[in-house]
């Protein structure tokens, strides 16, 4: 599993799956130059997300760690 920041470029459908260990994900789309924060998660668990097809950034805090599979 991931711990660190990650940033993918065109996605679409992906599954996130989180190990929070008491920390948190944050996703984020890129907006021209600005990253904009799309979701944040904090327990355990997996969900399906349609990321589109602009640059997506995971960035994981507090020992969290996750994996993205198409």
């Amino acid at each position: 599993m991931r711990t660190d920041q990650y940033i993918a470029g065109p996605l679409g459908i992906v599954t996130i799956a989180l190990k929070a260990n008491g920390g948190s994900l944050k996703v984020e789309k890129q907006v021209g130059d600005d990253w904009v924060a799309s979701d944040t998660f904090a327990q355990d668990g997996a969900w399906r997300l349609n990321l589109g097809y602009s640059q997506t950034r995971f960035t994981p805090a507090g020992g969290a760690a996750f994996e993205v599979y198409p």
